[in-house]
């Protein structure tokens, strides 16, 4: 027989860092799609003013419909 004991604290921390990582990966995806159109529209000097200015890059997110 195996007995395991719960370990509250664990498991809510271990929630936490998936929960992170899911919020992680699709911030990424949000960014590649973003970096894809600019480059498709060969908008470098957006691609680049937004890699240093999170403002102007949440405008571009809602300007090419990503959020």
């Amino acid at each position: 027989m195996i007995l395991t004991t719960y370990d509250k604290d664990l498991y809510e921390k271990t929630l936490k860092e998936d929960a992170r990582e899911e919020g992680r990966a699709e911030i990424i995806a949000e960014l590649n799609q973003l970096t894809k159109y600019l480059l498709k529209a060969k908008r470098y000097n957006d691609l680049e003013r937004a890699a240093k200015d999170i403002e102007y890059q949440n405008k571009l997110l809602k300007e090419f419909g990503i959020e």
